[in-house]
């Protein structure tokens, strides 16, 4: 393979996102075919639209916004061909004040329809339902029936798909510029959806400060747009909610404060660690900002929903922030004599009382975003006790899912961030919703981590159990989403429904009712395919590895290398420091949690599901031929199931490189049958993107992870891998040996019977210091002398193409096992010894992941010191700096 043609792939100019991109489709006004998909489904009132329809409004006058939703009912029925006439078949709309916020009741029957709520929310809701049943029905029909919906979901909060997430490495601020991220057609669909809040980001920075002075000099153009946005937005009845994560860190970083910013007020610095100073909220000013910061805000823009500020993760850098878990970070004097219950209750009470002075009906959610918990752990039990804290009138909110356990191939595995794969939620999510007035779900509606590069995934049954979990426990608020998982269409209508009351008794019942008013006679067999799809795409691996660094995400845009390149995967979610294009160290999107033929097993298994789901699909595009919404639905379908083909090619490709590598087997013939697979993959995919310019972006990353130009530059690549590598390829070459360790090259180390025997290994950079290894039952020991007061690390690769199990030891001889979050593994130990530091290692840790008979890579190295020298990698989460070309070997025998 031409790495000058791998490197060339990464730097194909990006596609626009306006001509011809989703920008395009969001713009589009909702379109109604009613040419396809016809029939006559039970409860129908025919033809009693025949004579045209007669609105009968008996409404406040205070309900004007109301006019963008009677716009979309003219549009309905001028698709269905019902004029409007007086003395026709009537709706009648009133107000009934007996009913709660955001109700309605709807009642159908061939002498009319009565609908009455008690707020133009509620009639909002009415008015979208009605639509749905002239869209279920033929012709000058409806779908008769009564109906009586409450929200128990009452805050649904998305974002705008395009609107920029204000971070690196673009750092795009929306109010701050003249884009308009809202436009009224895409307002509309949100809207039809049952989204009524969007959130968007911004800084304490950005606003007037007293204790920072300076601060806020583009504030009154940045409010002015705010006030314009939830203006346009109220007209569709969505509200704007702020997102934060503060107060900040003060150090020398894009998400943090500089340090000089405290030096008129010293001591808003709590604690220090590692280069960071933690801000304390245990001070009168430190109180003083957060109230003047939130207070500013909503003076300056009362009419916003609320705010949601990350209390706990993320770049939150207050001292409390950091005093949780195991190896608490912070050490302020002042917070350490509060529990963390206390300061975080008082933060909440702080800030909500400061919104609510000018805005009294706004909402504050506190959320906890703790990706990495456990169920079970220290953190876990943590978390629960000081939500038990919390005060009644703020929301709080968890990750639905985080931390809870899922059981594959008779493993248990933890779920980490978020999953629209697993169901959860996690107990520490049940417990925390059961003891509070207002808890709320951080979830993904669209997508999640693991393929966040299509609109959304067709797993509207998926939805069904979350939030069938959410009613139960009382949940109040939902964030539907994170920078991705956000686009209109199916599963935001999903959520949207499954958010009212009465829920739906059965998941059969309701798929079929959420089909009926786009598919109508075939919704049972679109429910069916639904189905097909959520029960594969739940055997995505539980793995945060998988999620965060693909494969499902953009494989179907990766070169293949028969001969090993060791090149990292890059990231999915940021364009920064690492080329768009991925390597062939395929264990680094699995980590320590499935093994290579786990994940190979699981990905066939899922896309053996999703294929017969899209079998049931493919004969609909002939009813559907004037329908391009259905045919777009159909074809995300496909583009998905393409993407779960290339996952599993791609796996069982590096599966059998290694194994032929390793072994000595002649996978070749194999290997070439998967490329040529492969190419007609991305060809497809190639096609699909040319119809649908939503499939490749990924809205975390502002970017398109495979667009048309990519996917045909991989494409020949692939051709190339098969008409000069293959032929080229001879498994008893030399090299082959060296890459497994079987003839080693570099520096090589051999582990003693014991310490004594064992020969040290001298460090570059630091004098008289040196290491040894030695194997002593089950148990790899590691001595290391010369390095006292000095922190280091240790990698170790239990097999090529796989991150090393990362062991860190700092100044003062404490260690800890950094296993990328991912796997409970038994301990590693640390033993101080006269003159010497020991690290003893289970070889349990490595279990399904060495080979046995061949060596592992090592590294120990420190600041300016290494045994094997050479440039680390730009850090990655998960990954670090590890780079494998700075790493020797060591023989176990």
């Amino acid at each position: 393979m031409d790495m000058n043609k791998v490197a060339a792939l990464a730097e194909i100019p990006q596609p626009s996102e306006e001509c011809g991109g989703f920008v395009e489709d969001l713009r589009k006004p909702l379109a109604y075919c009613f040419e396809a998909g016809q029939g006559c489904p039970a409860g129908v009132t025919q033809d009693c639209l025949k004579g045209g329809i007669d609105l009968r409004l008996e409404l406040p006058p205070e309900w004007a916004d109301l006019q963008t939703a009677f716009t979309s009912l003219e549009r309905v029925l001028q698709a269905k061909g019902v004029c409007r006439t007086p003395g026709a078949w009537p709706l009648r709309m009133s107000c009934d004040s007996s009913l709660g916020q955001e109700e309605f009741r709807l009642r159908i029957s061939r002498e009319g329809a009565d609908l009455q709520a008690s707020d133009a929310d509620g009639m909002r809701r009415g008015i979208y339902w009605f639509e749905d049943q002239l869209c279920a029905a033929e012709g000058s029909s409806v779908l008769s029936g009564e109906w009586q919906r409450r929200p128990f979901v009452r805050h649904r909060i998305s974002r705008c798909f395009f609107g920029p997430t204000y971070r690196a490495p673009f750092f795009v601020d929306e109010l701050s510029n003249e884009i308009d991220y809202y436009p009224e057609e895409y307002l509309n669909k949100l809207a039809h959806e049952g989204v009524n809040g969007l959130w968007l980001t911004m800084y304490f920075r950005d606003l007037p400060s007293s204790v920072f002075p300076g601060r806020g000099e583009l504030a009154a153009k940045r409010f002015a747009k705010l006030r314009q946005t939830v203006q346009r937005c109220a007209r569709y009845g969505i509200r704007i909610y702020v997102f934060f994560s503060e107060p900040k860190l003060f150090g020398e970083a894009s998400y943090a404060v500089p340090a000089k910013d405290a030096e008129a007020y010293p001591e808003l610095i709590g604690g220090k660690h590692d280069g960071w100073s933690f801000f304390c909220t245990s001070t009168e000013v430190g109180r003083k900002y957060l109230e003047e910061s939130v207070g500013s805000l909503f003076a300056a823009v009362p009419d916003l929903g609320g705010m949601i500020n990350i209390m706990l993760g993320e770049d939150n850098g207050s001292c409390v922030a950091h005093q949780l878990g195991k190896h608490p970070l912070c050490n302020c004097p002042r917070c350490l004599k509060r529990s963390p219950g206390e300061i975080f209750r008082d933060e909440a009470e702080l800030m909500t009382k400061a919104m609510r002075k000018s805005s009294p009906h706004a909402e504050f959610i506190g959320w906890f975003y703790t990706p990495g918990q456990r169920d079970g752990s220290l953190l876990s039990n943590q978390l629960e006790e000081l939500a038990a804290c919390w005060p009644d009138e703020s929301g709080i909110m968890f990750n639905f899912e985080s931390g809870g356990y899922t059981e594959q191939l008779g493993k248990k595995r933890v779920v980490f961030d978020y999953s629209l794969a697993y169901v959860g939620p996690s107990e520490l999510f049940r417990k925390v919703a059961r003891q509070v007035r207002k808890p709320a779900a951080k979830l993904q509606v669209g997508c999640s981590h693991e393929d966040a590069s299509v609109p959304f995934i067709p797993v509207p049954g998926n939805l069904y159990e979350k939030y069938k979990v959410m009613h139960e426990l009382g949940v109040y608020a939902a964030m539907q989403c994170w920078y991705f998982g956000n686009y209109p269409g199916l599963m935001n209508r999903a959520a949207g429904a499954l958010s009212f009351e009465p829920f739906p008794e059965s998941e059969q019942g309701f798929l079929e009712e959420l089909a009926r008013p786009e598919w109508r006679r075939f919704a049972p067999v679109v429910a069916q395919a639904w189905q097909y799809f959520a029960s594969g795409y739940r055997k995505f691996p539980g793995n945060l590895a998988f999620e965060w660094y693909g494969p499902l995400h953009h494989s179907i845009v990766w070169p293949w290398h028969l001969f090993p390149v060791d090149q990292p995967i890059s990231p999915s979610w940021i364009m920064k420091n690492f080329p768009e294009v991925s390597g062939d160290r395929i264990g680094e999107c699995l980590a320590y949690h499935h093994t290579l033929p786990e994940a190979l097993t699981l990905c066939t298994e899922m896309s053996n599901l999703w294929a017969k789901g899209c079998a049931l699909l493919e004969p609909l595009r002939q009813e559907f031929t004037g329908d391009a919404a259905r045919q777009a639905d159909i074809n995300l379908a496909h583009a998905i199931d393409l993407q779960m083909k290339s996952t599993k090619n791609l796996l069982e490709f590096y599966f059998l490189r290694e194994e032929m590598l390793y072994l000595k087997k002649d996978h070749l013939k194999a290997m070439a049958d998967l490329v040529r697979q492969e190419i007609r993959n991305t060809e497809a995919m190639r096609q699909l993107c040319l119809q649908d310019g939503r499939l490749g972006y990924h809205s975390e990353a502002e970017a398109y992870l495979f667009f048309p130009e990519k996917l045909a530059a991989r494409k020949a690549l692939l051709e190339e891998l098969l008409s000069v590598d293959f032929p080229r390829f001879d498994l008893q070459e030399g090299w082959v040996d060296q890459y497994t360790g079987l003839q080693p090259q570099g520096k090589v180390a051999v582990c003693g019977r014991s310490l004594a025997e064992a020969v040290r290994q001298e460090i570059s950079g630091r004098c008289g210091a040196d290491w040894a290894a030695a194997l002593q039952g089950d148990e790899l020991h590691i001595a290391i002398r010369g390095l006292q007061g000095s922190a280091f690390c240790i990698e170790l690769e239990p097999c090529r193409m796989w991150p090393p199990l990362f062991i860190a030891v700092d100044a003062q001889g404490l260690g800890s096992c950094l296993d990328c979050i991912c796997r409970e593994i038994p301990a590693v130990r640390y033993e101080q010894h006269t003159g010497e530091f020991r690290v003893i290692i289970p070889m349990a840790v490595f279990e399904g992941f060495i080979r046995p008979g061949f060596p592992l890579r090592f590294n120990l190295r420190g600041k300016d010191f290494s045994w094997v020298e050479g440039e680390n990698y730009p850090s990655r989460l998960m990954h670090g700096e590890f780079n494998p070309a700075r790493a020797g070997w060591l023989l176990l025998a």
